[in-house]
């Protein structure tokens, strides 16, 4: 942002419609059903009804594939940058794993039939200027990425792989914002 001034930040919760008509990774997409799958994805988790938001997508489109794992010859990417819509959250490190785990359990334990994709996990370090710029201050936490992979034979198996995949996280983190809605994280809590 800081480099390009045509890239600038837009808070999805404040400008829904926005979503669709600014994410420029997208928009040479759009004739594809995934774009759809990953706005309906992007609009719900900045929606009021999430606990979580976004802050940062990509979308990167086929390529051939190197990945040995996956017997396909091409592949697509995407990355969705999570946190929780409670920003001093994201600076503790027991909330941020929880959520990992949460994502990861819910992805692990829905078994589906579909073999050409996958959803990586990570966390990346992340200053919340509103809580402070300097680690004295508490505004040094984490947000989680998500990384999605889909494989295919040629490019619309590819994008019909990617649409699988983004369904599939959506759903689990639809699972994870219900666990949230609950109460599991103020469990966690509890317990100490």
């Amino acid at each position: 942002m800081e480099n390009d001034q045509s890239n600038i930040y837009i808070d999805f919760k404040k400008n829904p419609k926005r979503i669709r008509d600014s994410l420029e990774d997208l928009q040479p997409f759009k004739k594809w059903p995934f774009t759809d799958t990953f706005y309906s994805l992007i609009e719900w988790i900045n929606s009021p009804i999430s606990l979580l938001e976004s802050n940062d997508c990509t979308f990167n489109a086929v390529e051939e594939n190197s990945d040995d794992q996956y017997p396909y010859a091409k592949k697509c990417t995407a990355r969705l940058m999570i946190l929780f819509r409670d920003i001093p959250e994201n600076c503790q490190s027991r909330s941020c794993d929880w959520l990992m785990q949460s994502i990861l359990q819910s992805v692990a334990s829905t078994k589906l039939a579909f073999r050409g994709g996958a959803i990586g996990l990570s966390q990346n370090p992340t200053c919340y200027l509103e809580l402070g710029d300097s680690p004295d201050t508490g505004g040094i936490g984490q947000q989680v990425v998500l990384t999605f992979f889909a494989y295919g034979k040629n490019e619309r198996r590819c994008y019909e792989s990617m649409q699988q995949v983004l369904w599939h996280a959506h759903s689990c983190l639809k699972k994870v914002n219900k666990k949230i809605q609950n109460g599991a994280l103020d469990a966690l809590y509890d317990e100490f």
